[in-house]
């Protein structure tokens, strides 16, 4: 794929009991696209124009995880470790910034990077014939 050459991190909620509810696991991806606009839409219910921010992130399969293996919502979900492994699903938050610790809540990160999305949506485009990807949209 072209114009791969940003660098974010995908932060998936893992639930901890030690903790009593989620902590935000990171993972450094390199060699990724990111794409962001702004939009609007009239709402009326919230008095004129509503702006938001829309972003649409491409991850090549051939893109540096730092080693961590994709895996399937369900099977993060269920698994006891999750230190080797990343995923992809709604309600998840990129950040286009290589972020470095572990104690971040999306509060934190909404708050600290301009470039911060939740993710909407997710497309598995693994089985394309050329330029196979996972698109993410998010705001």
């Amino acid at each position: 794929m072209k114009l791969c050459n940003d660098t974010i991190t995908v932060f998936n909620a893992c639930v901890d009991p030690e903790v009593g509810g989620n902590v935000w696991v990171p993972t450094v991806i390199t060699g990724v696209s990111w794409f962001a606009t702004d939009a609007s839409t009239v709402d009326a219910g919230k008095g004129g124009l509503v702006a938001a921010n829309k972003a649409t992130i491409r991850i090549p399969v051939e893109a540096n995880a730092g080693g961590k293996q994709y895996t399937d919502p369900v099977s993060y979900a269920n698994a006891e470790d999750v230190s080797g492994m990343w995923t992809l699903k709604g309600g998840d938050i990129v950040v286009k910034a290589a972020v470095e610790g572990d104690d971040w809540t999306p509060a934190k990160l909404k708050a600290a990077y301009a470039d911060c999305v939740t993710v909407l949506g997710v497309t598995d485009n693994r089985r394309a014939p050329n330029g196979k990807h996972w698109r993410i949209t998010g705001t």
